[in-house]
């Protein structure tokens, strides 16, 4: 089992360190407000462990920055042993609440059980909108869309802004060179927003990585949208004259030097490359076309 532990950044803020970083907001002398649970049943209950002596804080609420499992796999069972109210976006609420909508449009249909793993599916609970708990607690929420879903966020409270899965470590860059977004040209104006933000803050607390000063976590984002932009570049590169679509992921997933070994990494991959031909698309740089059964990736002459 993964051992947490508990990094104090003020009097009322603290991360749980993890796989996914969890953020604690206390808000009053023995009550707390955490931002994501992990990817399951354990997460959530290493945060709980965490929480305890010497806080012994009571959690209240359940922020949840976007759907995605790994940080929202704990919500049921801290939900479970505190009574705790989950919140999140309008956008994201839908898949929270009925989680099974995350694989569900990953596969385009109705997903096979070997989908339905905990990897992309956790166990779904009711959820309110974050504004409600905006007005009762304070904090600043800034919204993140497009980098992992269209409803994500950060959250700020005191000299902390916590900014869920908008920017990835750079080893991970430099790893994989296709990080996952829905909406790859949205993450970019995402990025450059959050870049001139977190000057505000004293800390800034990516869900999966080290606790950074803003300097640092500036650097880091350049590095991302430098990612973007080489990526858009790469798919581009690749279409000379015409392509069938699943032919060019293939490609593109070669010249990235990623060797897919499950169905649920080539579904997060092709999703990733996909928002960058739609972003070409919509750009009038590539068209899509139905031709011959099947669905064909044009490079748009000028």
């Amino acid at each position: 089992m993964q051992t947490q532990r508990l990094q104090r950044l003020s009097d009322n803020v603290y991360v749980v360190i993890g796989r996914t970083n969890a953020g604690v907001l206390v808000i009053d002398n023995n009550e707390c407000v955490i931002i994501d649970t992990g990817i399951d049943e354990d997460s959530g209950r290493r945060i709980l462990n965490a929480i305890k002596p010497p806080l012994n804080l009571r959690v209240r609420a359940i922020i949840n920055t976007h759907h995605h499992a790994d940080h929202i796999g704990g919500n049921a069972l801290i939900v479970k042993r505190s009574g705790a109210t989950v919140y999140a976006t309008p956008e994201d609420k839908p898949f929270i609440e009925r989680p099974v909508l995350e694989p569900l449009y990953l596969f385009g249909s109705f997903p096979p059980k070997l989908l339905r793993t905990k990897l992309l599916e956790a166990e779904g609970v009711v959820v309110r909108d974050l504004d409600d708990l905006r007005r009762e607690v304070g904090f600043e929420v800034m919204p993140l869309p497009g980098g992992h879903t269209m409803g994500m966020v950060g959250i700020a409270y005191g000299n902390t802004l916590f900014t869920a899965d908008a920017f990835f470590p750079v080893d991970v860059i430099r790893k994989y060179g296709a990080p996952y977004h829905l909406n790859a040209g949205l993450a970019l104006e995402s990025l450059r927003k959050l870049s001139e933000g977190v000057t505000r803050y004293e800390y800034v607390v990516p869900a999966h990585g080290d606790v950074m000063k803003p300097q640092d976590a500036i650097n880091v984002i350049n590095e991302n949208i430098n990612a973007i932009n080489r990526l858009r570049e790469l798919v581009l590169s690749n279409v000379n004259d015409q392509v069938v679509l699943e032919d060019l992921i293939v490609k593109l997933l070669s010249s990235l030097g990623i060797n897919i070994d499950s169905p649920h990494n080539y579904l997060l991959n092709r999703s990733a490359l996909l928002s960058y031909i739609a972003w070409l698309a919509d750009d009038g740089l590539l068209t899509i076309n139905a031709v011959g059964n099947r669905l064909i990736v044009s490079r748009v002459k000028r």
